[in-house]
């Protein structure tokens, strides 16, 4: 039986921060969700291994008990027992109860110490575990703009309807679990937005005299319009950073991405024949 390391799923160190986890999973989840990789069953069984360890470093108490109970079973080689001849450890499943229920590091810890328990609660730790594991998964599908404001939807799963709150912020890959059931959220790739993480990227067309001279232009969020100084003198494939301006930082009230705008200058494909004068006049002064 080989250790489960949720640390090495999401190829981070044990000294992780909390926004380094989320950051790694998004990244994790998004190279290897089913929808990206049909027929791979790798992936899939990749994008699972993720998410559970996701799940557990997410969630302060599971983390913290997971960080507790791992470096007291790391030591286990699921042959010989302790290596070195090291002790037993004094933990036992009453420590955690259902906590890791549906988990490999949960059916693990049950091999491990569910000795400690009587044989009547070890048997439904395993019938509990194994119904977590056919727990159904639906994809319940979202717009950018329901991600970035957060949305209640009323859905129909199955034989049963339920309502639920995507709180502001959610992400592709993540889930949600509900009464008998889990969610597996997908965010639509959107037409105007492109998102990495918490941020947005944006390209804009602006005036050649914009360009040249500087001014405001309006950029469209997803929250409102906001005026924007460019500078003079702005070249193609300028990128301004609008702080603030990107998607809400999942879980946090007020912490925010940030809003890229990437810069394209308009070039006229034809000229009035005054405006041919005037670019006439400047070409002649130099520029």
């Amino acid at each position: 039986m080989n250790f489960t390391d949720y640390y090495k799923e999401l190829e981070l160190e044990r000294s992780a921060s909390e926004d380094e986890i989320k950051k790694a999973f998004r990244r994790l989840a998004r190279q290897y969700h089913p929808d990206a990789n049909p027929n791979n069953p790798d992936a899939e069984e990749r994008f699972k291994r993720i998410s559970e360890a996701y799940e557990v470093l997410s969630d302060p108490a599971k983390k913290a008990k997971y960080d507790q109970l791992s470096r007291q079973t790391s030591g286990f080689t699921g042959k010989g027992g302790w290596p070195g001849g090291a002790s037993s450890t004094n933990f036992s499943m009453d420590d955690v109860g259902d906590m890791f229920s549906g988990t490999s590091f949960g059916d693990m810890l049950s091999e491990l110490f569910g000795q400690s328990r009587p044989t009547r609660r070890r048997s439904s730790a395993r019938q509990r575990a194994s119904t977590a594991r056919a727990t159904p998964i639906y994809t319940v599908r979202l717009t950018l703009e329901e991600a970035f404001s957060g949305v209640s939807k009323r859905l129909s799963l199955g034989q049963t309807t339920a309502d639920v709150t995507f709180r502001p912020g959610i992400a592709t890959g993540q889930r949600l679990r509900i009464a008998n059931a889990e969610l597996d959220v997908t965010v639509q790739p959107h037409e105007r937005f492109r998102r990495e993480a918490d941020d947005l990227h944006l390209r804009m067309t602006i005036p050649l005299t914009t360009a040249l001279l500087g001014g405001r232009v309006d950029v469209q969020t997803l929250s409102g319009t906001l005026a924007v100084q460019v500078p003079a003198g702005t070249q193609p494939e300028k990128r301004l950073r609008l702080k603030g301006q990107g998607m809400p930082v999942y879980g946090s009230s007020d912490a925010r991405g940030d809003l890229y705008v990437t810069l394209e200058v308009a070039v006229p494909t034809s000229l009035s024949e005054e405006q041919r004068q005037l670019v006439e006049r400047l070409r002649q002064s130099g520029l």
